[in-house]
């Protein structure tokens, strides 16, 4: 199935129920970086120039050291883009495809020794960027690139960087592929790997849900007085009674978006849904009445044609309460927008908004195979307050932010 539905890039408000839904280091920028605990971060050399799109750009072109980078050879894959790199007798394989975006705030890229790997981003102007390696949290920066030298040579690291500028949450994550030594053979061969690696991808999946962690919810009084929703005062609704989950279908959700982008053609699908909404006596618990939401206006659309290396895409969320009225109080409810840049290769940007109430979790799957794939948490918090579903009583989040509040 594929829908081709424009989407307005406006985060919803249509209404909803509350039930439905350390060292200081200096970067290669000039900017402080703190590193969390054990974390072995520097900075960097190997630093992309986001205006430019190249390593060594027109701002970059000397870092702190005055170590020029150049670019010993380029290799443009099917699936990938990648080139090696000099500054100072050191030569790195970095990986580019991210970095030839035609948006400035999507490229980001790595620069990967046997001992070391670079790692630079758009400088946005965000008050503070978290880098995160294998899901652990390494260093807080203002900068805009850092060295990690807790790497293992001939092995594969996953960051996620993740910043907040103005109303946007901005994340970029980006999977280095470490050579097991520094010679040019060995560099070549790293690029080839990256290549090939990138073509088993077949296609990439999004998926976006909003829950209720417990396992029944009440509408708080607040809410319920003004709503004119059918069912407040004296009932409970069912939850989806689960933790964050990376499952590609399967848990309980209230409001949900999968989207799938295809790496050999130029189609993509998307799956809108919402769960039931259940509802129960909350004295004697006796079963009330159950509906599911409307889907129209949960959507998901490419934005870029096909090229087998990128896609940009946009996806949005809008669930309406099926107890509530479709006209009167202007309320919140459960909703998101976000626009992502996606890489063949298992790299990606996105940035957007969110509704801080229910829980959300955010996820990308890079598959090889008809069931077999890689997986990548992007966005996962814990709802703010069920307060949140009402609009004037709730801030958007940013999505990227790790954790809970």
């Amino acid at each position: 199935m594929q829908w081709s539905r424009s989407v307005p890039r406006v985060l919803a408000v249509t209404a909803i129920p509350a039930v439905l839904m350390v060292s200081s280091l200096t970067s290669a920028s000039g900017q402080e970086a703190t590193g969390a605990t054990g974390a072995s971060v520097g900075k960097a050399v190997f630093v992309l120039d986001s205006d430019s799109g190249r390593f060594g750009g027109t701002r970059q072109a000397l870092t702190s050291s005055s170590t020029r980078v150049s670019t010993v050879s380029s290799y443009v894959g099917q699936a990938s883009d990648s080139q090696i790199l000099s500054a100072g007798g050191q030569k790195v394989i970095a990986d580019t495809t991210l970095a030839s975006s035609p948006v400035a705030a999507e490229r980001a890229a790595w620069a990967a020794s046997s001992r070391f790997v670079d790692l630079s981003w758009p400088d946005l102007g965000a008050g503070r960027y978290t880098v995160y390696r294998d899901g652990v949290r390494i260093a807080d920066t203002t900068g805009h690139s850092l060295r990690d030298t807790g790497v293992t040579a001939g092995g594969e690291v996953d960051y996620k960087i993740t910043g907040e500028v103005g109303e946007l949450g901005h994340t970029w994550g980006l999977t280095a592929t470490v050579p097991r030594s520094d010679d040019a053979a060995t560099l070549a061969k790293t690029a080839s790997r990256i290549e090939a690696k990138a073509k088993k991808y077949t296609k990439t999946t999004v998926v976006w849900r909003s829950f209720i962690r417990q396992k029944w919810a009440t509408v708080p009084t607040k809410l319920g007085s003004v709503s004119g929703c059918k069912y407040t005062k004296g009932y409970k609704y069912k939850g989806d009674n689960r933790g964050f989950s990376s499952k590609v279908t399967g848990p309980s959700f209230r409001a949900g978006l999968r989207g799938v982008v295809y790496w050999t053609k130029s189609a993509y699908d998307l799956f809108p849904e919402t769960g039931w909404t259940q509802v129960y006596n909350a004295k004697t618990g006796k079963f009330v009445a159950k509906r599911k939401a409307s889907t129209k206006k949960i959507d998901f659309t490419t934005k870029t044609r096909f090229d087998g290396k990128t896609r940009a895409v946009h996806g949005q969320i809008e669930a309406t309460d099926p107890f509530c009225p479709k006209t009167g109080a202007k309320r919140a409810g459960i909703g998101v927008y976000y626009d992502a840049r996606l890489a063949r290769n298992g790299d990606f940007y996105v940035s957007g908004k969110y509704r801080q109430a229910p829980d959300s979790e955010m996820y990308l799957y890079g598959y090889t195979s008809a069931t077999k794939h890689s997986t990548k948490a992007v966005h996962q918090s814990r709802m703010k307050s069920l307060l949140c579903l009402s609009q004037p009583m709730c801030e958007l989040g940013t999505i990227g932010n790790n954790g809970g509040y």
